[in-house]
């Protein structure tokens, strides 16, 4: 699964596709900064108010807040951030999927412009709240684990595995989704290619965290997803 990653970010240099890599692209770049920003300024306030009720020889207890401030924006990134952004993006992702398709295969689905697809957004837009609303109850059922003892344990690694599954089912919607194929004829296609899912996922998940280099993440992704899914059709 993890190779259809590494093959998604080679097809991004592909002569044509790039200019279909490029929206999504400063549409992260500028959600990224702006999530950053926003944060960063409720954080200098709060930290404002927190250092004028410390007495002196506490002062230093901001560093400590700061280094909070940066771990909490990290994981806030990896759980708000790639779903927003793909909600957000989710038109031009759903382009990029027909383009890289096109690309691996040859065979041209019903053309569509970049203004035909922005006008399908509510439908494709759609589709991946539709995720969403699988997502969160099981993800509520994980979180609850973490307060059962002993079972707390595994619900770290069940909590892992769970989200590099829906990472999965996420990007794997946009082809699917052009060949207008039901959700839960997907879900279970994925579940036919269970490792392949896992691993898939857990690249896309790992590759998030890196700086940089995650802004190509969810493009990646999506080219990623739409070889798997096109190989697989094949076989």
């Amino acid at each position: 699964g993890a190779l259809y990653l590494y093959d998604g970010f080679k097809l991004l240099a592909v002569p044509g596709l790039k200019r279909y890599v490029i929206i999504p692209l400063i549409i992260n770049l500028f959600f990224f900064v702006g999530f950053f920003l926003l944060l960063r300024h409720e954080m200098a306030l709060f930290n404002l108010w927190f250092v004028n009720h410390l007495p002196h020889w506490l002062r230093w207890m901001t560093t400590i807040l700061w280094l909070f401030f940066f771990a909490t924006f990290i994981i806030l990134f990896l759980y708000t951030f790639i779903t927003l952004a793909n909600i957000i993006a989710a038109p031009f992702n759903s382009l990029l999927a027909e383009k890289v398709e096109y690309y691996l295969t040859g065979n041209q689905l019903a053309p569509r412009s970049l203004w035909e697809s922005i006008k399908n957004s509510p439908r494709i837009i759609a589709r991946q709240f539709a995720i969403l609303a699988y997502y969160l109850p099981r993800a509520l059922v994980i979180l609850i684990l973490f307060i059962i003892p002993i079972v707390h344990f595994f619900a770290v690694i069940l909590w892992f595995l769970f989200n590099a599954w829906f990472l999965s089912l996420t990007y794997l919607d946009y082809p699917s989704d052009n060949h207008e194929v039901p959700l839960t004829k997907v879900r279970a296609w994925q579940s036919k290619q269970a490792w392949t899912s896992f691993g898939f996922g857990i690249s896309v998940f790992v590759t998030s965290m890196i700086p940089f280099v995650n802004f190509f993440t969810i493009p990646a992704a999506v080219a990623g997803a739409t070889k798997w899914w096109v190989l697989s059709e094949k076989n």
